[in-house]
């Protein structure tokens, strides 16, 4: 017989972890949100030189752009900041989001971030697993 694992935690440790959370994601979004102007911008200087150096270059530019999933974060720190209470039951999957900062979206914003901002995504986050396990 197979059992969920529940456990309780303190709402201020709690809240504690998600701001820690939230706030090394936004950093690692701001940082790959730079790091995909400027690159962006080196490829459209690119076809403007070639454009004004008579040339006609195939336009094909697709770069992905960042995600920003802090309201993910404030969500959660916002429905715990109203609660009344001051412990919360948490499953697995609640854990695995809230307090290791594994999230459904995690894997692969992890991957187009550090494209962008690896410096930042490593200093915040350790080196990216390319792993297809994830």
């Amino acid at each position: 017989m197979a059992y969920e694992m529940i456990i309780t935690v303190d709402k201020a440790d709690l809240l504690v972890k998600l701001r820690e959370n939230r706030e090394r994601h936004r950093t690692v979004f701001l940082a790959a949100l730079d790091g995909y102007k400027k690159q962006a911008t080196e490829i459209l200087k690119t076809h403007i030189r070639a454009i004004e150096e008579g040339r006609t270059p195939l336009l094909v530019i697709s770069l992905t752009r960042p995600e920003d999933h802090t309201r993910d974060y404030d969500r959660v720190i916002g429905m715990l900041e109203m609660d009344k209470s001051g412990e919360f039951r948490l499953d697995a999957a609640t854990y695995g989001n809230y307090v290791n900062d594994d999230w459904r979206w995690k894997r692969e914003w992890a991957r187009m971030s550090s494209s962008y901002a690896r410096d930042s995504y490593t200093s915040n986050y350790g080196e990216v697993e390319d792993n297809d396990d994830w």
